[in-house]
């Protein structure tokens, strides 16, 4: 297969850029760790699979490689929580050091999924009677000849019987009326609603691929209840042979580009730890969405598009405002040679105003993050993240969006200090000769 040439006046950019770092081949030590390798077994961080995530060990493996080993107190903080990958770590580590974990998540589906998992991991193992007790409760309610069931929720996709059988729907729609009719505490109807989220994606002929969700004709959903049933035990297992954590997590529903919005600027972190969206058009809003609309977080579609405009600016999915902070800052002309070159190689297409709002809102938010960020570093901290680049367009119009110099740059504006960039591994999606088509882990100290 012939390989397709990336722009060459873009790749000269990148080239120029990485040279004035110091950028490795990580790929041993990091490439099994920017995807989620040993979540789907590890206790709490199974309880949802977030296909975007990171593995559970890459938080341990950079305290190590930091030398933050040993230290008596520890307090990070995660900007883009997700599924508290993060955040659930750090709790595990606490028997280690005094430990105080902050995230910040802007889907409200994902904010419910790790806030559930922080909370059952300090709660210990008495919460696993109070979930034992509930899940009889709930199977009495379900297995009863009371007619009741959930509103199906106003998603189209809920009613098109090709992704959701209308046997299965309804089972669906019963556990969830079966939770919300129970005398549980909160905390544990939070962790029971969780469990039965989990089961949408299974119990559908849909599937999320990494870029949507798409229909599958050939999938063979599974039984709703049974798939619950699964989920539950699980937590009960999890919660049953937990240690009393020592530690504190909080997971805040906000904007993780503004966490001085949600946190003092007096509370210093010693790690802030993220991997934000990738500017790759993928809208995570879409991606997890029947997840959300089956826990009521979306009631009609002017709130499903009101969330969209609140994210990172990483998809055209909506057409944001063509407005960016940095073109009225002290930044500008800087923000403006470092991208000058990757705008020019939008190809004049019907998709060119998009990637160019792409570019430029995905600049602004991330320079808007890191200047937060430096004013909540303790001075012997250290910032990383995890990020993947994207090749975008086609044949001689095809260059890659190189996330991982663009924000170290924009970090060297907010006075970050580039330590390294660890090239953790190749994305092999695309055919192109591009060596920035790749995922990396970054790290920064305060300048």
């Amino acid at each position: 297969m012939n390989m397709i040439n990336a722009n060459p006046s873009v790749e000269a950019h990148y080239e120029a850029l990485e040279a004035q770092w110091n950028s490795v081949n990580g790929s041993l030590q990091f490439e099994r760790l920017v995807v989620p390798t040993g979540n789907s077994d590890s206790p709490f961080h199974r309880w949802f699979h977030l296909k975007e995530a990171f593995s559970r060990d890459l938080l341990p493996t950079m305290l190590k490689q930091l030398s933050f080993e040993g230290m008596p107190e520890l307090k990070v903080l995660d900007c883009f929580a997700g599924g508290g990958t993060t955040l659930v770590s750090a709790l595990e580590l606490s028997s280690q050091v005094r430990v105080s974990a902050t995230g910040i998540e802007r889907n409200p589906f994902l904010h419910h999924v790790s806030s559930s998992k922080v909370m059952a991991l300090q709660a210990g193992p008495a919460l696993a009677q109070q979930l034992r007790r509930a899940y009889a409760k709930i199977e009495r309610l379900y297995t009863s000849d009371t007619p009741f069931v959930a509103d199906t929720p106003a998603l189209s996709t809920f009613s098109n019987e090709a992704y959701f059988p209308p046997v299965l729907l309804t089972s669906l729609l019963r556990i969830k009326a079966a939770i919300e009719h129970c005398d549980v505490s909160t905390p544990t109807r939070d962790l029971l609603l969780t469990a039965a989220a989990s089961c949408v994606e299974s119990s559908s002929r849909l599937r999320r691929d990494g870029r949507a969700l798409r229909y599958a004709s050939e999938r063979q959903p599974r039984e709703p209840w049974v798939e619950f049933s699964i989920r539950v035990q699980q937590m009960i297992e999890d919660t049953e042979s937990s240690l009393s954590t020592t530690g504190f997590a909080s997971v805040i529903l906000g904007d993780g580009r503004r966490p001085l919005q949600h946190i003092d600027e007096s509370d210093k972190k010693d790690l802030v730890v993220f991997s934000p969206p990738y500017p790759n058009n993928i809208d995570y809003t879409e991606i997890y969405k029947t997840e959300a609309w089956y826990l009521g977080f979306y009631e009609d579609a002017d709130q499903f598009r009101s969330q969209r405009f609140r994210t990172l600016r990483s998809h055209p999915s909506v057409r944001f405002s063509d407005e960016y902070d940095y073109e009225s800052s002290g930044d500008a002309e800087a923000v403006h040679e470092l991208l000058k070159p990757i705008l020019d190689a939008v190809p004049e297409d019907r998709y060119a105003t998009g990637r160019r709002q792409l570019i430029k809102g995905y600049a602004d938010d991330m320079l808007t993050l890191f200047r937060h960020c430096r004013k909540i570093i303790s001075s012997e901290g250290r910032l990383v993240y995890v990020v993947g680049n994207s090749a975008h367009g086609s044949g001689n119009g095809l260059f890659v969006i190189a996330a991982d110099l663009i924000m170290a740059r924009l970090a060297e504006l907010a006075n970050w200090h580039v330590e390294e960039i660890s090239v953790a591994r190749s994305l092999r999606r695309r055919v192109t000769n591009s060596h920035f088509l790749r995922e990396s882990v970054v790290t920064l100290s305060p300048s």
